[in-house]
């Protein structure tokens, strides 16, 4: 009974391997037999990566690229983050005092009667945290 066991296991374990071996095959690593075929592909990587780039500097201006990666010291990285998390805090507290403030003068306009001073609370508050959330999103770092 157990040589019968064994033999089981051991077919099963092949009838696995079976199975697995062409999906295994399938996310290899593919084979660049000449020097051309790795020639050409590190061109298109290449040419990907300076159109990405040039993208990166289109979006967010001139040198954003080089600023944000540049190769020199990681000082200088981390400061010009620190910067840019700085302006991002500062445009979010400007956009929540004109978000409040806007949003202040529409709930008073919208709100009947004697409500003006609740509609002004409502919409200063909504106003302010639309105005912070739009501010904190239009600043990338």
């Amino acid at each position: 009974m157990n040589n019968h066991r064994i033999r089981n296991l051991a077919l099963a374990g092949f009838a696995v391997l079976a199975a697995t071996a062409p999906a295994a095959a399938a996310f290899a690593q593919p084979y660049y037999g000449s020097y051309e075929d790795q020639r050409r592909d590190y061109d298109a990587r290449q040419a990907q990566y300076q159109r990405d780039r040039a993208d990166y500097d289109h979006r967010y201006g001139d040198g954003a690229y080089d600023r944000y990666y540049s190769s020199g010291r990681a000082e200088a990285r981390a400061d010009a983050r620190e910067a840019c998390h700085e302006e991002k805090k500062g445009n979010e507290v400007g956009g929540a005092i004109l978000g409040g403030i806007a949003g202040a003068v529409i709930g008073s306009n919208v709100a009947r009667g004697g409500g003006r001073e609740g509609g002004a609370i409502i919409g200063g508050v909504g106003g302010a945290a639309l105005g912070s959330n739009i501010a904190k999103n239009s600043t990338h770092c």
